[in-house]
């Protein structure tokens, strides 16, 4: 039992006699013991013969998020029912209690697909959002969106773990095991669970999975081996730009891109060079931006006054990269003529990278923005410690949605001598600000 569950408990049983003990001059409420009285009918509805009523009780126990409905959810595991079965899953993943594991490690192997899938996902919210209790922000809701630029195409959900949190290493391997299921949609959900879970040790099984002839495996492992984060896998998927299917390639572009991978750099080359005025090209040039390699700066340099905005943001973002302050003035007249946010935030990002400091003032503005402000984000993260300064600086600035963004930044740069400095936020007039300043000094402390 953990330390936070113990003192809830006794803090529960202490308030009860604190209770009974005013019962002399107060009426108790009597949905105290309505509370109880249900979740023990709910326990006894689990013992029915019934199934339909045994796959109520085992959903509704999951939903009290009393540690009392983990018990009997682990002996209703083995349930005949295999829907029943299903909700139990369900409720233990709900749960969040870690003595659930071993019963979990067991479902993950049960002969029905959807109790398989199940187990999979309970085992992911054992790990992921472990201190749901804290993480009460609007900008927390969707942090690990605002790592990257096109964090978007790195799947439907771009959740990660806290770095901190540690995963069993039974639970990487019983995972990894569902890699090779008979099942599709499990194979897939175990995939895409690896990522969550920061699973590096199953990357050799990833690598192996991908070899199969499923594209939509391939590009969901391409999608976790990004959010494990090791770059050192980039020359394994380099023949994947190859793949006979269309979004496989389009993935591995992305994923090397996003890898940095100096290995990469002439493939890419070739499939911009040899695919003229089409949307591979386009996605080539952004995976050579994310690198921003000093061999491609000419090119950057030539797309800086692209007709395509898009052409014109990535190319910013390569120069920003490779850190030539020779073309500062070329790119502060791009900017003065730039009319689109998205490419004027770009240039934003390569002047400060390229000394001129002032335009951290354009970049915390578009942390205001609410369709773009995640593109500033990724940009700060991207640059980490060296703008910390200024960040620090700016943490007073008069809008609040931007104090309130700057917190999240910081606590996603992970410097933990910011603590201090963000500390006052949590007395902010803006409750939202408290909040992510709250959050973001438990992600410091914890990773310190």
């Amino acid at each position: 039992m953990s330390q936070q569950l113990t003192i809830k408990i006794i803090m529960r049983h202490a308030c009860f006699i604190l209770l009974l003990a005013a019962t002399s001059t107060t009426h108790l409420d009597p949905q105290f013991f309505a509370d109880e009285a249900s979740l023990e009918q709910l326990k006894s509805d689990l013992r029915s013969s019934d199934a339909k009523v045994r796959r109520k009780a085992a959903s509704e126990l999951g939903k009290t998020r009393s540690r009392e409905a983990v018990q009997p959810l682990l002996s209703a595991a083995t349930d005949r029912d295999v829907s029943v079965r299903e909700e139990v899953v369900k409720s233990l993943g709900l749960l969040k209690d870690q003595e659930a594991i071993t019963m979990l490690l067991t479902t993950i192997k049960d002969p029905a697909d959807s109790v398989r899938e199940e187990s999979i996902i309970a085992l992911v919210n054992l790990y992921a959002d472990r201190d749901a209790g804290w993480v009460v922000t609007r900008t927390a809701k969707k942090v690990y969106k605002t790592i990257n630029p096109f964090s978007d195409q790195v799947g439907d959900d771009a959740t990660v773990i806290e770095a901190y949190v540690q995963v069993a290493p039974m639970v990487i391997d019983s995972i990894a095991d569902r890699l090779v299921d008979s099942n599709l949609a499990v194979r897939l959900d175990a995939a895409k669970a690896l990522g969550i879970l920061r699973a590096r040790p199953a990357i050799p099984r990833m690598i192996d999975a991908m070899k199969t002839g499923d594209a939509n495996l391939r590009i969901a492992v391409l999608r976790s081996l990004y959010k494990i984060r090791d770059t050192s896998v980039d020359e394994q998927i380099l023949p994947y730009l190859n793949d006979s299917d269309k979004n496989v390639r389009d993935e591995t572009i992305l994923a090397l891109g996003l890898f940095r991978s100096k290995k990469a750099l002439p493939e890419l080359k070739r499939i911009y060079d040899q695919n003229p005025d089409t949307k591979l090209r386009l996605k080539a040039f952004q995976a050579l931006a994310l690198i921003g390699d000093v061999s491609t700066l000419d090119l950057f340099q030539r797309n800086l006054r692209d007709p395509d905005k898009a052409y014109r943001q990535a190319a910013a973002e390569g120069v920003g990269r490779v850190g030539d302050a020779s073309l500062v003035e070329e790119v502060s007249r791009t900017f003065l003529n730039e009319k689109d946010l998205g490419a004027r935030l770009a240039q934003s990002f390569a002047l400060y990278r390229l000394g001129r400091r002032e335009f951290i003032d354009k970049l915390l503005m578009g942390l205001a923005e609410r369709m773009y402000h995640q593109q500033p984000t990724a940009y700060l993260v991207e640059m980490g410690a060296p703008v910390v300064p200024d960040l620090v600086r700016n943490l007073n600035h008069q809008n609040e949605v931007v104090r309130e963004r700057l917190c999240a930044v910081l606590g996603l740069i992970g410097d933990s001598s910011t603590i201090d400095q963000l500390k006052p936020l949590l007395r902010d007039t803006n409750p939202s600000v408290a909040s992510e300043a709250a959050l973001a000094i438990r992600r410091l402390g914890a990773g310190s």
